[in-house]
């Protein structure tokens, strides 16, 4: 999901040394029956594991371990003297051939997003029920930076084997393989942020480029030309050149700036926690063409497609919010009621149909679009976050 609250928060983290592994480490999945059908498959943050849900019977069919999660500490963090496998995995992304997921492990548990680590002194104000409701306090301060590292896990999208796990000096929020499958793109979360190009072949680093501060979500544009990556303390979003890798543009969007989503006519939507608005960004020239102001701290954005509408979870409100466009103007369609925590969203093919993980009920609600009715929720693990579906 990607939530976020751009608290400033004291962390006492140590840095951990990651080891790299294969699927030959005794980490393959128990169950290898094959996903020979349309299936969802669901983040599960804090259980370190992926449900496979049958989308035409709406029930997991299999779950599959993402290895033995450390020993952890008070405020979701691993104790220093903890052995480090593999830590709360957040978002997940399918190759275009169908046959590889990526899931990215930050190695903390952001808790409904991730927190800012920047060396200020700020206070959280005490009203700040989001960050309350987040992190179960309302006075942290931030005195130093401690830099966290996390993992990329590149899956077998039948068995669900683990093919590769890639350590890396910082946190990744998103995963992302590049249109024609050859490349994964990541950004780290770092006071000086980086972008990060491997190989899907040999799982080689072939580019690291510096951008802004924190950077989160990084995405591409639907001709595949662009990356965009949300700066979150720069408040920009930095244009990187797809085959180049060369930044060509910086789009400043406000501090808060988290995700970046394809959105509908060749724009990118833009999610800005602080100023609880989605901008809505030209793809041709990078330009802001508009900002929708939408009352609450955005979870994660989507389109649908099939109906021209743009959709945005409310975690603390419980619900999923569309708007459709008339004109220049972008009018709000309504909401559907879903779990606590709405995160993710995924709309089925034919747009009728979207996937919501709820992850202070430890569900994903079923939700017909038309009728803006919540059809079922599916149990599936602790705090699930990412979800994407594969068509078979």
């Amino acid at each position: 999901m990607k939530k976020v609250k751009f608290a400033f928060v004291c962390f006492a983290l140590s840095a951990i040394i990651l080891s790299s592994c294969t699927k030959d480490d005794g980490n393959n999945n128990s169950d290898n029956s094959p996903v020979n059908y349309d299936a969802l498959y669901v983040v599960n943050r804090a259980s370190n594991s992926l449900s496979v849900i049958n989308t035409s019977t709406d029930k997991v069919e299999k779950t599959i371990s993402l290895g033995s999660p450390g020993t952890m500490m008070g405020g979701g963090m691993m104790s220093i003297n903890s052995t480090y496998n593999n830590m709360w995995p957040y978002h997940i992304s399918l190759s275009p051939d169908k046959s590889k997921l990526v899931i990215t492990e930050p190695g903390m548990d952001f808790d409904g997003g991730y927190e800012m680590m920047m060396n200020t002194s700020n206070q959280v104000n005490n009203g700040d029920i989001h960050y309350q409701h987040h992190n179960g306090n309302s006075t942290t301060t931030t005195t130093e930076i401690m830099q966290m590292q996390g993992k990329i896990l590149i899956l077998d999208a039948i068995t669900g084997d683990l093919l590769k796990e890639i350590s890396l000096e910082g946190m990744p929020y998103d995963a992302i393989f590049s249109p024609d499958g050859k490349e994964i793109w990541t950004a780290l979360m770092m006071p000086i942020g980086k972008v990060n190009v491997f190989s899907v072949d040999s799982y080689n680093l072939l580019n690291s480029v510096t951008v802004g501060n924190m950077p989160a979500g990084i995405t591409f544009s639907d001709d595949g030309k662009k990356v965009f990556v949300a700066n979150g303390m720069s408040g920009s979003v930095t244009v990187l050149d797809a085959v180049t890798k060369k930044i060509t543009d910086t789009i400043n969007t406000g501090q808060g700036t988290v995700g970046t989503f394809p959105g509908m006519h060749g724009m990118m939507y833009i999610d800005n926690e602080k100023s609880h608005s989605i901008g809505i960004v030209n793809t041709m020239n990078n330009m802001m063409s508009d900002s929708i102001q939408i009352g609450f701290t955005p979870g994660m954005v989507s389109r649908n497609s099939m109906m021209n509408q743009l959709w945005v979870s409310d975690p603390l409100g419980a619900k999923i919010h569309y708007w459709t466009q008339n004109g220049n103007a972008y009018n709000h369609g309504g909401f559907v009621t879903v779990g606590s925590g709405a995160g993710a969203m995924a709309f089925s093919q034919d747009g009728k149909t979207c996937y919501v993980t709820n992850q202070d009920d430890n569900s994903v609600s079923v939700v017909n679009v038309a009728e803006l009715k919540e059809m079922m929720r599916i149990p599936v693990g602790e705090k699930p976050n990412g979800l994407i579906i594969r068509y078979k």
